[in-house]
């Protein structure tokens, strides 16, 4: 089991690289390096399901929509 959850991060990672790759290239995005941006943008993210509660001061709408914007000033989006 570890094994396949270990295989499934790894291709999430890796399309998300992709993504930010792709919006380079398309100028969407401005990125000093792809693998520490991705990095910088998904970990944060994995870290919500242990401080967030829905009785918090956010909802979780807000959480989705505060995190989004982090990630595109994070990729430098255009």
């Amino acid at each position: 089991m570890d094994g396949e959850v270990l295989q499934r991060r790894a291709a999430y990672e890796q399309a998300f690289r992709t993504l930010l790759s792709e919006g380079v290239q398309a100028g969407r995005f401005s990125v000093t390096t792809v693998k520490l941006t991705s990095y910088a943008i998904l970990d944060p993210g994995m870290g919500v399901p242990v401080w967030y509660r829905e009785d918090g001061d956010l909802t979780e709408d807000q959480v989705v929509y505060q995190y989004g914007d982090f990630a595109l000033r994070l990729a430098g989006a255009r």
